[in-house]
């Protein structure tokens, strides 16, 4: 059996051999090593991705090995869409760590900001696709991105920046990680940063009554607010969108972006709200569609200045996401997307 990793006797790992965004022969075009000025920066966790293949190998279950974590997914679609972008987290000094950063490269996201923790491992998540939706298994205690810190935060990066992106997975992993993005906030916010967040409720990370705390305490600080209607519902005890829109506009979000998966999506401004349509698609994963739609908002929010137009392009950014497996392969560039607009 060539070209695979086994791990144990129960799995093995089947890399990407389509040659799409492959690490081989790693193209670094897109890459200029003195950039330092980020318009579009995250804080978050990136995680190796492992997705189960539908079929087997030798009777076995096979995964297939691809970069990811929201708020990295977010950042691919948003360099994709041509945002200038740099990400803020931590690596393992392992192979995964390796691939993480060569990613980034690859993709042109500024990755100066990233510590290499030689005592920590890289996280990993596995994802279960099925046709309802997916599940996730993570392996990322005591990694090295759950102990990032407020003393890690490049507080010029932040104040140069225009928009700092975080999400609840990055409150949730670790109290460590949860105070650098309270930290990184408030900075953002003392230096007229817009702050993204992205709502990626998880409650296998940490309980419902915590997650309701802790988000309630960060909300005041986030301009831009992106839910999906499954994740507002369980948070909040309601379906009705126009409530969950008001809740977060009450907290003093300039944008809410109601996510709604195949529905398209809704954008509250404190004046008017918009239904977004979504792009028909051939559907085959959703992983990472959420994020693509975030990244790519917060790209053409800023090139535009026209909220309206940018959540447009998002929901075709999101539409060609789901198209491939896992959570970045198939996310669309932007003369992808510029074509499709038309």
């Amino acid at each position: 059996m060539t070209n695979c990793l086994k791990l144990s006797p129960y799995f093995v790992i089947w890399p990407d051999m389509s040659g799409r965004r492959s690490m081989d022969n790693l193209e670094t075009r897109f890459f200029n090593p003195g950039m330092t000025t980020a318009q579009i920066l995250a804080l978050g966790e990136p995680l190796i991705e492992m997705v189960r293949l539908a079929d087997q190998i030798d009777g076995r279950p096979a995964y297939r090995q691809s970069v990811g974590g929201d708020t990295l997914n977010a950042l691919v679609a948003a360099a994709r869409q041509g945002g200038a972008t740099g990400y803020l987290s931590a690596v393992g000094s392992d192979p995964f760590g390796e691939d993480i950063l060569a990613l980034c490269d690859h993709e042109g996201i500024d990755r100066s900001n990233i510590l290499v923790r030689p005592e920590d491992p890289t996280g990993v998540n596995f994802i279960h696709p099925h046709p309802e939706g997916r599940r996730f298994f993570y392996a990322r205690r005591g990694s090295a991105a759950s102990h990032y810190s407020v003393s890690d935060l490049p507080q010029g990066a932040i104040a140069n920046a225009r928009i700092l992106h975080v999400s609840a997975v990055s409150l949730a992993i670790s109290p460590e990680m949860r105070r650098a993005v309270l930290q990184a906030a408030k900075l953002a916010k003392d230096s007229e940063t817009l702050v993204s967040f992205d709502l990626n409720l998880r409650l296998n990370l940490w309980s419902l009554d915590t997650a309701r705390q802790t988000i309630a305490a960060f909300l005041p600080l986030a301009d831009i607010v992106l839910p999906s209607d499954d994740e507002a519902n369980t948070l909040l005890g309601t379906c009705d969108p126009k409530a969950q829109i008001a809740h977060f506009q009450r907290h003093g979000a300039r944008y809410v972006l109601l996510k709604r998966g195949r529905q398209g999506a809704v954008l509250a401004t404190s004046v008017d709200q918009f239904e977004i349509r979504a792009p028909q698609a051939d559907a085959v994963d959703s992983t990472g569609a959420g994020d693509s739609f975030a990244g790519a908002f917060l790209a053409y929010l800023l090139e535009t200045g026209n909220e309206t137009e940018a959540a447009r392009r998002a929901a075709i950014v999101a539409a060609g996401t789901v198209s491939g497996y896992g959570a970045i392969e198939a996310i669309p560039d932007r003369t992808t997307v510029l074509k499709t607009a038309v």
